[in-house]
């Protein structure tokens, strides 16, 4: 039995076809400049490779491989300056792109006859985020800061608002989903404490090092009044500060909001409470007028 040879896991089959088509690029470029049509060729032999690429019949594939080495001769001959080639090279360049047109015309024909889908819930829900996206990008010049809150009155439900922590950076969210400046202000608070850990982190050694090089000073031209170890040690300071002085005022910061949130669960409690006894005095006036319209 012959061996079953699939064309693309054949490297000589892979390698013919990469020379043949690096050929016929080459020979495009070489084409005259003087005729206009002739600058479509090269995008054609890029189209049909990629077309043919999946080829898996032997005829088929020997007959694009033959296809292909008669267009070769037929580019080399056009590049010498043969009009006849020229001019068969431009007629079948002309038929390519007028097929092309066709079949555009075509498909813009059945998608204009397509009735148009509804969009999915999923997708109504993606458009609806993306533009809540675009209107929180900045913040809005009325905004208030949350510690303002609670307020005395609201319309509708109060909403109680959640203490967040987001990598250690407390934050009250009102609902979902999250505004775009929020998140944007959160993550450059994150990268900035990020920048001051690394910091420490490079500096610690840093110190080690200093130190090493102030003792072999000592022992080779003595002591000197500032020391390796003096700036890295002041840079750590300074840097162990800044997070100290930061956890603190984020500290404080989650104190405050947590506040709120109890301010927000006293006062929506109250209104809850308010609200039951409005119904019940409403449903014992009702009552009462049912029954004096019975008697």
């Amino acid at each position: 039995m012959h061996r079953l040879v699939v064309p693309k896991f054949s490297s000589e089959h892979r390698f013919a076809c990469l020379a043949l088509y690096r050929a016929l690029l080459r020979q495009c470029t070489n084409l005259p400049q003087t005729a206009l049509e002739l600058i479509a060729a090269q995008s054609h032999v890029r189209e049909r490779f990629r077309r043919y690429r999946h080829l898996q019949s032997p005829s088929q594939t020997a007959n694009a491989l033959r296809a292909g080495y008669e267009a070769l001769d037929l580019l080399h001959s056009a590049t010498k300056g043969n009009k006849t080639s020229i001019r068969l090279i431009s007629a079948i360049l002309g038929e390519a792109d007028s097929v092309k047109r066709r079949k555009q015309a075509v498909q813009d024909a059945l998608a204009k006859a397509r009735p148009v889908k509804e969009p999915s819930a999923k997708q109504r829900k993606i458009v609806e985020n993306v533009r809540r996206q675009e209107m929180t990008a900045k913040r809005h010049p009325e905004a208030e800061s949350i510690l303002m809150r609670p307020r005395p009155a609201v319309s509708g439900r109060r909403r109680i608002p959640v203490l967040v922590n987001a990598r250690g950076f407390p934050f009250l969210r009102i609902k979902k989903p999250q505004p775009k400046n929020l998140s944007g202000v959160l993550h450059s608070k994150l990268v900035r404490r990020q920048q001051f850990i690394d910091r420490r982190d490079r500096l610690e050694p840093e110190i080690l090092f200093g130190h090493d090089e102030d003792k072999w000073d000592a022992m080779t031209t003595g002591s000197e009044n500032t020391t390796w170890a003096s700036e890295p040690t002041a840079a750590l300071e300074d840097t162990r500060s800044w997070i100290k002085n930061s956890d603190k005022k984020k500290q404080a910061l989650a104190e405050a909001m947590w506040k709120v949130v109890l301010a927000e669960r006293d006062l929506a409690k109250k209104e809850r409470q308010a609200e039951i006894q409005k119904r019940a005095v409403h449903d014992k006036r009702t009552g009462e007028n049912q029954a004096e319209a019975k008697t």
